[in-house]
């Protein structure tokens, strides 16, 4: 807060001895654009903080002064770049649009596109816009070829580079990287990131197996790197370049580089994660797997809190394949699950994502083509307007002259104006065209997955029916035979349990498919509760009591009992199976507004920690992987209780065991 104050006051002290000084010394053209160079130098350190703006307003208004447009442009891009910084994408879409606009004004053609390519198309990047950041591409790159202006070209093609990278394609990246080079260096361009470009494309090479073309950009950009950022990158690629070749030893030495690189700079986060990463690929390529994992670990840590799914899963993926190299298949197959799970997860939210961009962007084309209707309308009115205006003073030769040549000009707009529609209506039919059919094919491998899912769960189920009835009919006819006996009933119980999983995927995939249950069948209360006591009796282990204590002796209501009965039977089955000493009971009682009806299973087991009481009813969870049961019991439950209208909860409070609570409405039967 005291550094905000003295910084303001900084300002406030500069301005007032400029107005002094221009009001004194007005013959010095000089000394204004120098403290404005000294102002932006300031704000440029401070970018990040508050103050910046009140320098980029001072910045401003010495500029208008001055009359300087070059500085009046140059302020524009310091407020952009701190609105940039902070992710406020009200005020970087209108500062996009200010910089653009005077720049055209001013024929800075280099901030135009540095605001529409380095941070408009960049800020789109960042908030994984990819479509959004494509279609922006795509305008910039028409622009610029109205303009021919080979920095605005070399600026769409980096913007693409860095698309085809966030979409984990390196050999369109590296193209699009060498182009934007080969552009700079044909036409002689200073480019400041130049030395990071060449790292960039090096990166690239490397990915698709171009070492030679890789240690060509490394050698050009090294002696080009200046700034510790430029320096870091370079040595960034050499690290990766080096355990590409197995060069371990020169690998270890660059990254040596970039620890010292990191050192230097004054927020060493900025390079923290990319650091790490190339540690992590050295550690595997010398096998030193323990202190991989280690510092994937540290990346997840000072990520926490601000990492993106993605980094999530590239990172759950990464210690799945160093325990691959390890040799440590079950933690393996645990992480590549995670992965796999994450990875549907984050595709189908892509693809919702890139729905809701193209939609998005379908509705920003449809307001532009009902504005340039409108646009087309006042046109036809104005046509209108100046026929009856030509036919009034047609009498006077020379102003009707003049409204002739206006509708002659009039006419021809609106010729452009209506092809423009027409071009831009068959567009927006195209786009709508291919958004149909991108949502039908993913409807259909949704659909096509379901499908698989029910067809291979019945086709396995048949044959697993006639193990389970064989190996009773073994365990029945070798009584006598202890071995066998036990033999037979691993089989029967192996069966039991592989079957209950099969029929948990196709009830689930059913579930997941229904909007809602049925909740229309009268039946009596306790009967629901009666079957599931006795389908829950033979699991309870001797001396423990197993209690029904109902509320009512007859209660005819419309239910469904049948799910009813499975959420009850699988919540005693989940206790009996838990507690080992006590009493489990069973109890339900009706709201003082008779609107619902609660049941409740509890127990005097082992209990479920608070901070896993969520994680239970998620699918495949288990807090005790060596326990049997497929992880879904409890996800199922769940969802049938909200399809029915209700809801299923473990009470917190309850500490001598678990108690869940099943709510359902109270529907009385007539």
């Amino acid at each position: 807060m005291l550094q905000y104050i003295f910084n303001k006051a900084i300002c406030i002290f500069i301005l007032t001895v400029i107005c002094l000084s221009q009001s004194i010394h007005a013959e010095h053209s000089t000394e204004p654009d120098s403290i404005m160079i000294a102002l932006y130098k300031r704000c440029k350190s401070n970018i990040k903080h508050p103050v910046a703006l009140e320098i980029c307003d001072t910045l401003c208004l010495l500029a208008k002064q001055s009359n300087n447009k070059h500085m009046k442009i140059i302020a524009l891009c310091a407020k952009l770049d701190y609105f940039y910084y902070q992710n406020d994408k009200a005020n970087i879409l209108k500062y996009v649009k200010k910089v653009k606009q005077k720049s055209r004004e001013y024929n800075e053609l280099k901030y135009y596109y540095f605001a529409w390519g380095d941070r408009l198309i960049t800020y789109y990047l960042k908030q994984n816009q990819i479509n959004t950041a494509m279609y922006e591409t795509e305008k910039m790159l028409k622009a610029v070829q109205n303009d021919n202006y080979p920095k605005g070209l070399a600026t769409c093609y980096h913007s693409l580079a860095n698309i085809y990278i966030t979409q984990e394609n390196n050999a369109l990246a590296y193209e699009n990287f060498r182009r934007e080079i080969d552009i700079l260096e044909k036409n002689h361009m200073d480019d400041l990131n130049l030395p990071t470009e060449y790292a960039a494309l090096s990166q690239c090479a490397i990915q698709i197996g171009r070492i030679d073309e890789a240690k060509e950009a490394l050698n050009k950009a090294l002696p080009l790197a200046k700034s510790i950022y430029q320096k870091f990158n370079v040595q960034k690629a050499y690290a990766l370049l080096h355990i590409k070749t197995k060069e371990l030893d020169k690998a270890q030495k660059a990254i040596q580089q970039m620890e010292k690189l990191a050192d230097q700079q004054k927020d060493r986060s900025i390079n923290n994660n990319a650091y790490r990463n190339v540690l992590t690929q050295y550690y595997c390529a010398t096998k030193q797997y323990q202190a991989a994992l280690e510092t994937i670990h540290q990346i997840a840590q000072d990520s926490l809190g601000n990492a993106s799914e993605g980094l999530n899963y590239i990172l759950t993926k990464r210690q799945g394949d160093i325990y691959w190299e390890m040799n440590n298949m079950p933690q393996s197959a645990r992480f590549y699950r995670d992965y796999i799970q994450s990875t549907d997860s984050i595709r189908n939210i892509t693809i919702q994502n890139s729905a809701n961009e193209i939609a998005s962007l379908l509705g920003i084309e449809r307001l532009e083509n009902e504005k340039n209707q409108l646009l087309l309308h006042i046109q036809k009115e104005e046509l209108l307007v100046n026929r009856i205006a030509v036919l009034s003073l047609s009498i006077l030769l020379i102003t009707g002259g003049v409204f002739f040549m206006r509708t002659y000009k009039l006419n021809k707009k609106l010729r452009n104006s209506e092809n423009t529609v027409t071009r831009q209506y068959h567009k927006l039919k195209e786009k709508e065209k291919e958004l149909c059919i991108a949502k039908e094919r993913a409807e259909n491998a949704s659909m096509m997955k379901t499908t698989f899912i029910q067809n291979m769960s019945h086709e396995i189920r048949t044959p697993l029916n006639s193990i389970v009835g064989f190996s009773q009919v073994l365990t029945s006819y070798f009584k006598e035979d202890n071995e066998t006996k036990e033999f037979a009933s691993i089989i029967e119980t192996s069966s039991v349990n592989l079957l209950r999983l099969i029929n948990d995927v196709l009830d689930i995939s059913y579930l997941d498919e229904s909007e809602k249950l049925e909740y229309s069948t009268t039946s009596d209360i306790n009967d629901s509760c009666l079957i599931s006591i006795e389908q829950a009796q033979s699991s309870v282990k001797p001396g423990i009591n197993l209690i029904f204590h109902p509320e009512r002796d007859s209660l005819m209501i419309k239910t469904n009992p049948d799910r009813v009965s499975q959420v009850l039977t699988h919540l005693l089955l989940n206790a009996a199976k838990f507690t080992t000493e006590g009493s489990i009971s069973l109890t339900y009682s009706l709201t003082q507004d008779n609107k619902y009806i609660k049941y409740t299973v509890e127990d005097t087991g082992k209990g479920i920690p608070v901070e896993k009481q969520e994680f239970v009813f998620q699918r495949f969870a288990k807090l005790d992987n060596f326990s049997q049961g497929t992880g879904l019991g409890l996800s199922i439950c769940r969802i049938i209780a909200e399809k029915m209208g209700g809801n299923l909860t473990i009470d917190k409070e309850y500490i001598q065991g678990c108690r869940f609570i099943f709510t359902l409405p109270l529907i009385l039967a007539e």
